[in-house]
């Protein structure tokens, strides 16, 4: 069982005050933390855990500049073979091309799969929809939000999605494939500063985005501009007891036409 985990470097914005750059088209990183997409996390460990049972090969690809080497020496202190970097100097906003590059790299480079993990979303851009897009591009079965992989029948794999409301699909779906996976299906095992330290000593491979774009295509989307959101009006204190606060709520709800 051979696999593909996609895996990307992200910042780490939950408790860092962003800060938008002087040319309002990007945003200062330069303070801010990098680490792994947590879902690609629960990707690598599902990954781990069947070649566990199954035997065989997982390779962590990732898109970016140098320091997403870091990302790469992480998978393989969770315990895969290799990893290879697709250097790009830009930052790849559109998933449409970051699909792109991977489709031309497995197929350039004969990566051997017979699945695709990513994780569901990236933190940063939230698009979520990079690993169905690459299925469409490689004319490949797709399964969005696995929160379970029960079984592997020969070429079939049988699993568990999450939909609305807290209910699951199981589904089988032929190989090879691609599937995104869910943060939640797995605990990600703890990866040590010396695991990552020994992972260093693997080494990994480096290829130039160019090489996969046809005819050199550019990204399809263009950020304009970066701004903060318009403060909004503080919240209304309602004094008094409960009936008169009852009474200022209807009466403000009348006021901005919920209630007539």
């Amino acid at each position: 069982m051979d696999i593909i985990v996609l895996t990307k470097r992200v910042p780490v914005t939950q408790e860092e005050e962003l800060k938008v750059a002087p040319d309002g088209r990007s945003v200062d990183l330069s303070r801010v933390p990098f680490r792994m997409n947590d879902w690609d996390n629960y990707a690598v460990e599902e990954a781990v855990r069947l070649c566990e049972k199954q035997g065989g090969v997982i390779t962590g690809v990732s898109i970016g500049d140098m320091e997403s080497d870091e990302v790469l020496r992480r998978a393989i202190a969770m315990g895969a073979k290799d990893g290879c970097l697709i250097e790009s100097q830009t930052v790849v906003h559109d998933p449409f091309t970051r699909a792109l590059l991977l489709k031309g790299f497995i197929e350039k480079e004969n990566i051997p799969f017979n699945m695709i993990f990513g994780g569901v979303q990236a933190e940063d851009d939230q698009f979520g929809v990079t690993c169905g897009i690459l299925a469409a591009m490689l004319g490949l079965p797709f399964a969005s939000m696995v929160i379970g992989i029960d079984d592997i029948q020969k070429d079939t794999v049988i699993l568990r999605r999450e939909l609305e409301g807290g209910i699951q699909e199981r589904i089988s779906i032929k190989t090879p494939c691609v599937l995104s996976i869910q943060s939640g299906i797995n605990e990600p095992r703890y990866v040590s500063i010396m695991g990552i330290r020994k992972a260093s000593k693997v080494e990994r491979r480096y290829f130039k985005a160019e090489k996969y774009l046809d005819g050199g295509a550019g990204s399809l989307i263009d950020v304009t501009r970066w701004f903060y959101p318009p403060k909004k009006e503080g919240a209304v204190i309602l004094q008094g007891e409960l009936d008169d606060a009852c009474k200022q709520l209807i009466g403000i709800l009348k006021e901005k036409g919920v209630l007539q």
